[in-house]
């Protein structure tokens, strides 16, 4: 992992996390001592911790990648990887679309159809490795991934189990194979269990399917589904957190419904973290997932999932592996000024694949455009702004943490 992964952040908040004192606990501790990280990081949801809001660009390198607009290329803030050469998302719909890494179009590619090389959708649910610039798209009417080149020419098809499973996004694993999730019925939505093992890892050679050692009975997932008298209506609602994540290169698995966080390392489940508390006396949950990682720190991320959206809480904490010091801090982008602003992705290694020690949000168009109209903006994100259209395709924010 990265070594210097949020390290300037710490020392900005090392005074409000300690407060000029060590509680007794931490200095008793062998990792306190030694320096070596504690054996199980522990995040309480019921613990009051020191609060602190940090500007991006005090810890960060920030670079704002506008994302040049084409008839070709269309797209919107849909899962992104970011390489060393190019920048790859989807319209949502069937384009592959790769930009340059500055943003210039570079060009897409559209496989739909009903042959045995196209597929017939897949919205966003694709994966890219950089290392053999391979396309894995997930043609869920087929339950197929389907293997193409960085130019969109098939390679191969590799066949997934369909008989009661509902796959989830494709993640990256390792070199040689995919993660996949069996969604079906999480929530008991329809009064059916879940699969109590849903974590399956696929070769992407021959779509080989192994099931993980990881039970998560009774899952729980991102939607809220709740029934509004005033309207007459069902509403459904997802939120942009997920049990799974790939963090400098490394996927994490972290169920919502479990204590215990797991990284894949070296084809083993590797407890990193425990979260507790999370669920309220009241029953409703903390969906809780890590949001970058290094050999020091952890950057956590708490959402309450409960019906009533206007209320609905969020938290990001940093913590300290070595003390199991903690603070809830507010990640901001000091050109936007308007304090009450919020995206819909906010910045983080989890929602997207980016570089390592590297933290990513996207910024759609019309939502600068309209920071700007109310002059709330600044520097170069106020001349970017100024330059665009509310059509425009977003605008990238990577900020590359200072060692």
């Amino acid at each position: 992992m990265t070594r210097h992964f949020l390290g300037c952040m710490a020392l900005a908040l090392l005074a409000a996390c300690t407060d000029g004192r060590r509680d007794k606990a931490e200095t008793d501790t062998p990792s306190a001592k030694t320096g070596e990280p504690l054996a199980m990081p522990v995040l309480d949801l019921e613990k009051e911790y020191p609060k602190k809001t940090i500007a991006l660009q005090d810890i960060a390198d920030v670079e704002y990648i506008v994302l040049e607009t084409h008839d070709d290329g269309l797209v919107g803030s849909h899962y992104t990887t970011v390489t060393d050469s190019f920048i790859i998302t989807s319209d949502g719909y069937s384009n592959v679309v790769f930009f340059h890494r500055d943003g210039r179009f570079s060009h897409s590619f559209n496989r739909k159809g009903g042959s045995g090389e196209e597929y017939i959708s897949f919205g966003h649910n694709l994966c890219v490795n950089a290392h053999s610039r391979e396309v894995y798209i997930y043609d869920f009417e087929r339950s197929r991934i389907q293997v193409y080149s960085y130019e969109g020419v098939w390679r191969r098809t590799l066949k997934v189990e369909s008989d009661g499973f509902v796959w989830g996004t494709l993640y990256p694993f390792d070199a040689n194979h995919l993660l996949l999730e069996d969604k079906n019925n999480v929530g008991n939505r329809y009064g059916k269990p879940t699969n109590p093992r849903p974590y399956y890892k696929v070769a992407v050679s021959d779509g080989e399917t192994t099931r993980l050692p990881l039970t998560a009975a009774n899952r729980i997932g991102n939607t809220v589904n709740w029934y509004d008298e005033d309207t007459g209506q069902s509403i459904s609602i997802s939120r942009s957190i997920a049990p799974i994540s790939t963090i400098n290169g490394e996927p994490v698995i972290a169920p919502f419904v479990l204590d215990t966080l797991y990284a894949c390392r070296d084809g083993n489940l590797v407890p990193i973290a425990k979260k507790q508390n999370w669920m309220k006396e009241d029953g409703t949950p903390w969906l809780v997932t890590l949001d970058g990682i290094s050999d020091k720190y952890y950057l956590w991320h708490a959402l309450e999932k409960k019906a009533d959206v206007v209320a609905w809480r969020e938290r990001t904490f940093l913590q300290d592996r070595h003390t199991g010091a903690c603070a809830q801090i507010r990640l901001v982008d000091r050109n936007i000024t308007d304090e009450g602003w919020r995206f819909r992705h906010r910045a983080s290694a989890s929602e997207f694949c980016v570089p390592p020690n590297s933290l990513m949000q996207c910024y759609p168009a019309w939502n600068l455009a309209a920071l700007h109209e109310r002059g709330k903006l600044q520097g170069e994100l106020r001349d970017i702004a100024s330059r665009l259209n509310a059509e425009d395709n977003p605008v990238i924010m990577l900020a590359k943490i200072k060692e």
